[in-house]
């Protein structure tokens, strides 16, 4: 089961009594700092201020917790050694909500032994900890449980970990982990997935309950700093196409030309550097897939995140011990061939797993993926040479490539598509592959330019059997149907699947008529949930 992020507080909340309590009142700012931005995570547990140093210039992340003085710090620590050796004797591959009420019980037993007399605002606290560290994933819980965080880094011994935050991107936090502490810590995260991290298998990639992404090392052998680990945040809510059109990644006619691409089951090759937004933009996309469409994806850790039901997600995996076999990308897309997919994708193309799924594209299938390149000739020269190996006769079967980069205006960081691309073939005299530039972005405008004729709409024409102006016409009416999406404000990944499924069933129908519809049953679907829980909350 994938945990969301901050999970346990409405199960702690089952348990104490917050209401009116100030737990975070000792929490104060130094002289030399100022305040810039500040937010609950969950009131009264969990705060986040941003502070500024006025004279080191420098920004600083502080997740504020409940404070425990010097005393209460240690009769905490003897709880924990108390509680660890019952624990250990216990069946804990139970629910979360059972492992709470184990929780509880057990903290109140030792309590009861020691015979201290503990205060409602003192037994909360406590509370917070046993939450935040048995159910949760210790120290970086309360980073974790922040929506504005996209990574987090820990680069080594003493070293201050590091956040990217959407609005202030890459900075430092408060937070920092000695020699002892932080192999400790590395090898609780990689146990929690399930994994083994040791000095003889110091490298782990791995995927942590909630779905984020978890690269660790361990000790000095290959990072002389010391472990390390980086947390790639699993997106909840994951961006969909009127997320990019709000955020000017892209624009509602790019959108449609998409739509009715992925439709047609035109293949699509999405490129950019690192942190350029490839794989949010893949997610996005593959929103368009027709509702009764089979798909299979591939991936190394687990970022696909679709509201379709007829889909099949795959994930590699490690050989630990001799016993074990490795699974590796290209492994999983020979066995998703035997599928009978109706569209592949594969979440980042980078060894021999390329010449398979070019043949699937030569073959018919639909396929989707993304790639390390900064140009579209970059693209071509890292597919044709090693270790990908794709042959220029079979890139060819390519039909559009995005190339996204990361681009920052007013030290705010933002997604935009440098250009959109066709694939049309090869030339037969010079053996070059001849691409059709749709579009560009020109950065002083911020806007999008349509250089020239959308060739592929041809295509999509003949394969719907219909003339090229009614292919112009549905164009149109898919671009004012993601517009009025925008201007009503539906962004909810599941609202905007349920819309553009909707969409699909009731082709002929005028958009107003699709979207009303669309948004009573939406409501009663969401009136239903809500008298469930009730029932039985």
């Amino acid at each position: 089961m994938t945990l969301k992020p901050g999970f346990f507080f409405p199960l702690l909340r089952k348990y104490v009594k917050s209401e009116n309590l100030n737990l975070l009142e000792d929490w104060k700012l130094k002289e030399d700092e100022e305040v810039i931005r500040e937010y609950w995570i969950s009131k009264p547990f969990l705060k986040v201020v941003i502070t500024f140093n006025k004279n080191s210039s420098e920004k600083v992340y502080v997740a504020i917790e409940p404070m425990l003085v010097e005393e209460e710090v240690k009769l905490l620590d003897e709880i924990y050694k108390d509680m660890e050796d019952i624990l250990l004797l216990k069946d804990l591959s139970v629910s979360v909500e059972t492992k709470a009420e184990i929780l509880v019980r057990t903290y109140k037993e030792i309590v009861d032994e020691y015979g201290v007399k503990i205060s409602e605002k003192l037994n909360t606290k406590f509370m917070y900890y046993l939450f935040r560290d048995f159910l949760g994933i210790g120290v970086i819980e309360p980073i974790m449980d922040d929506p504005y965080i996209e990574d987090i880094h820990c680069d080594g011994y003493d070293i201050p970990v590091y956040v990217y935050h959407k609005e202030f991107g890459n900075i430092k936090t408060y937070l920092k982990f000695d020699q002892e502490s932080l192999d400790r810590y590395v090898q609780a995260l990689v146990q929690i997935c399930d994994k083994h991290i040791s000095h003889g298998n110091p490298i782990v990639d791995a995927t942590l309950p909630d779905g984020s992404r978890l690269q660790a090392t361990y000790g000095r052998d290959i990072t002389p700093r010391g472990s390390s680990f980086t947390i790639r945040k699993f997106s909840e809510d994951p961006l969909t196409p009127v997320d990019l059109l709000r955020l000017g990644t892209y624009t509602a006619e790019q959108l449609a030309y998409f739509w009715m691409a992925i439709e047609s089951k035109l293949s699509m090759l999405i490129i950019g550097e690192t942190a350029s937004g490839k794989t949010t933009t893949l997610n996005s996309l593959l929103m368009f897939v027709p509702p009764e469409a089979k798909i299979v994806s591939i991936e190394d850790t687990r970022e696909i995140a679709l509201m379709h039901e007829n889909w099949v997600a795959e994930v590699t995996r490690q050989a630990v011990g001799e016993e074990e076999k490795e699974i590796d990308m290209y492994d999983l897309l020979k066995t998703s061939l035997r599928q009978r997919p109706d569209y592949i994708v594969v979440g980042e193309v980078r060894g021999k797993e390329a010449q398979t799924l070019f043949q699937a594209m030569s073959t018919g299938h639909a396929a989707y993926a993304t790639l390390h390149a900064g140009d579209i000739q970059q693209a071509i020269y890292r597919l044709e040479n090693e270790p990908l190996n794709v042959p220029r006769s079979m890139i060819q079967f390519l039909d559009i490539i995005l190339v996204q980069i990361q681009w920052t205006k007013g030290g705010v960081k933002k997604r935009r598509a440098r250009g959109v691309y066709e694939v049309l073939g090869i030339d037969p005299t010079d053996k070059n592959l001849l691409i059709n530039e749709v579009y560009i972005w020109d950065p002083y405008s911020d806007t999008y330019i349509l250089t020239g004729v959308i060739k592929k709409l041809e295509k999509i024409a003949m394969i719907n059997g219909e003339e090229l102006e009614d292919t112009m016409r549905e164009l149109k009416k898919r671009e004012a149907f993601i517009n009025k999406l925008n201007e009503i404000g539906i962004r909810n990944y599941r609202d905007v699947t349920k819309m553009i499924h909707a969409y699909y069933r009731n082709p002929d129908v005028e958009i107003d008529e699709i979207i009303e519809d669309t948004l009573e049953k939406i409501s009663k679907e969401e009136k239903s949930e809500v008298e469930i829980y009730s029932r039985y909350s």
